[in-house]
């Protein structure tokens, strides 16, 4: 009995002390990479993971299992640290998070940095469909074409913080419509293609397109208004034309009375008996 109430006792120590372990847990960093996620192959990259002012230790995982390399320890409280990769390779793709401590006491790990390699495909064809240049509300679709039998296309604004698209393989090819643009679609696009067994391993970048969205009214509502002020005016004329017209029926069918014509002094001097003459004497 006494044996289990002290394995009781270390057992709710233990529990308390992960609890309060968990609690003092240093903030998430912050991790990403230098020039960007989408690295072609053989380039050098740099990844970064910023912690607080006073962090000492920094460790990069890839992928949640493997560590990319020993805990760095810089010289000194140090609020970011850099990880080189100076040659970028097929294995240099996947999932990387970081972790930083200060005072023995460990940060939570960032979020996932997805890292892509690119040039391991040869390159898709990329087109337009109507045209590149359009007004807001106008639809468009990008077609991007493998002469391969790819499983996936990726569909990726250059400019912005933009996420990729990505869509199944339909016959060697895929379509990527934007509905009613405004100008915050206009940019540069590309796509490539990859193996959905291997989803960090991109094609060679098709050639860019640039999409212009004028910032102008859409020329159809221009059309819609001249069209607008084309009807009424024409009602208007009919209005008026109809009304000159009543108005002359109405005439015809109520002529004004002429004036008589004034009788004769002769016929008033007719009208009373005459009177004899007077007689002579």
């Amino acid at each position: 009995m006494p044996g289990s109430l002290a394995a009781l006792l270390c057992l709710g120590l233990c529990l308390s002390q992960s609890v309060k372990a968990y609690k003092e847990r240093l903030p998430k960093p912050s991790l990403w990479a230098v020039p960007g996620p989408v690295i072609p192959w053989g380039k050098p990259t740099i990844i970064r993971c910023q912690g607080t002012e006073d962090a000492h230790k920094y460790v990069l995982e890839k992928d949640g299992g493997m560590e990319l390399r020993d805990m760095l320890e810089v010289a000194g409280p140090w609020k970011e640290a850099e990880f080189f990769i100076s040659n970028t390779r097929a294995e240099s793709g996947g999932q990387y998070r970081c972790q930083y401590s200060s005072k023995n006491v460990w940060s939570e790990f960032s979020d996932p940095l997805e890292l892509t390699v690119t040039g391991l495909y040869p390159k898709p064809s990329f087109s337009v469909i109507p045209v590149s240049i359009l007004d807001p509300g106008e639809d468009v679709t990008f077609h991007c074409e493998s002469q391969m039998a790819s499983d996936k296309f990726i569909f990726y604004k250059t400019t912005g913080a933009n996420a990729p698209h990505m869509l199944s393989s339909s016959d060697h090819g895929a379509d990527f419509p934007i509905l009613s643009v405004t100008p915050s679609h206009g940019g540069t696009y590309q796509c490539y293609t990859f193996d959905d067994d291997y989803p960090y391993l991109w094609s060679i970048p098709s050639d860019i397109i640039l999409l212009k969205v004028s910032d102008s009214v859409p020329q159809q509502l221009t059309f819609t208004s001249l069209r607008l002020v084309i009807v009424g005016v024409t009602l208007a004329i009919l209005g008026i034309l109809l009304n000159e017209a009543w108005h002359s029926r109405a005439a015809a069918y109520n002529p004004k009375e002429k004036p008589k014509q004034p009788e004769r002094q002769s016929e008033l001097w007719m009208d009373g008996p005459i009177e004899d003459s007077p007689k002579r004497p």
